[in-house]
């Protein structure tokens, strides 16, 4: 039953995203980059990694516009040197060797190396210089998912595996000249060791702009972002252009409210998009076609998207109006 289950799952995450991409039908160039969510070596159906089978369906209908294995790059880059562990555990291995892609270890990939002369906590960023490749199409592919401290882990935050070498990837460490004020309140409401990543990752967004975005919430993810934490089957494919904008619709989806998730309040007073829901245009992508949304809420999660600290108590976050209502209706 279980293997069935699986089989099941990856032919749904196949068909998903085959379709979301046929249908915007974008506008991909002789080369195509895309950056999924591996940050640890765990199984596909783990729920914390991008789904293989849904890069594979992805990968399908780029072969049918014309290109070729050597040209359909997933690119990623792990916490440390077990890049190749996390491909081959994580199902990536194989499904590149029946579907027609290769894949990229950008820890070892040459860095181009940006001065942010403006950076509070940057003198300069380093990015692997295969998702910068001006003949590359470049997807940001995430994985729906919490985050302990950045409260949603998406759009913004999956570009943090673009970073090399890995030394310069942990954005949410705490940097060591501001002592113990980790749980100091900032100007901006937010504590200030979330505070510090949330300006990091608006640091590396005024660098790097995906094409496009696409975030794999099939079954999504909550708690830690990592080992702690449940499955929630959401059933969603969101996309779009602006980082933060995508993030901002993906973690009303989950619950948040997202004027209250500090690195898209961050993004928002950096101007780097939009996060409040009603000035967003938003499209359906169905078996029609893609036509305006009449409805966003239709598309909440059948439960709120719970966040765990590193310690697995719960975060108090604020959910939106809608959540709220629902689950309020539902102790009643």
């Amino acid at each position: 039953k279980l293997e069935a289950d699986y089989e099941a799952l990856s032919d749904g995450m196949m068909r998903a995203g085959y379709e979301f991409v046929k249908a915007l039908d974008l506008p991909i160039k002789k080369r195509v980059v895309m950056k999924p969510n591996i940050t640890i070596a765990v199984e596909p159906d783990s729920g914390i990694i991008t789904h293989p089978s849904f890069i594979a369906g992805m990968t399908d209908y780029f072969k049918e516009k014309g290109l070729s294995p050597e040209d359909i790059l997933v690119a990623e880059g792990g916490g440390d040197d077990r890049m190749e562990e996390y491909f081959g555990l994580g199902g990536y291995t194989e499904l590149s060797q029946k579907h027609g892609f290769t894949n990229v270890n950008l820890n070892h990939v040459e860095p181009v190396v940006y001065n942010m002369p403006d950076s509070e906590f940057f003198k300069e960023i380093s990015i692997a210089s295969t998702v910068l490749d001006k003949d590359s199409y470049f997807i940001n592919v995430p994985k729906m998912k919490t985050h302990n401290l950045g409260v949603t882990t998406l759009c913004m935050k999956n570009l943090m595996g673009t970073l090399t070498p890995p030394r310069k990837r942990h954005l949410c460490s705490f940097p060591a000249e501001l002592g113990d004020r980790h749980n100091e309140i900032s100007p901006n409401g937010i504590e200030l060791r979330e505070e510090v990543l949330c300006k990091r990752l608006s640091d590396l967004s005024t660098v790097l702009k995906p094409d496009f975005n696409v975030i794999e919430g099939i079954v999504g993810r909550d708690g830690t972002a990592f080992r702690h934490g449940k499955n929630i089957q959401a059933n969603l494919v969101i996309g779009g252009k602006n980082t933060t904008a995508v993030d901002a619709v993906a973690s009303y989806l989950m619950g948040f409210e997202p004027s209250c998730i500090g690195y898209l309040k961050i993004a928002r007073m950096r101007e780097l998009g939009e996060i409040e829901i009603k000035n967003i245009d938003i499209y359906e992508v169905s078996n029609d076609g893609v036509k305006l949304c009449d409805s966003l809420d239709k598309f909440m999660s059948p439960i709120p998207f719970e966040v765990l600290a590193w310690d697995k108590c719960a975060r108090d976050i604020p959910l939106n109006e809608k959540m709220h209502l629902r689950c309020q209706s539902e102790t009643k």
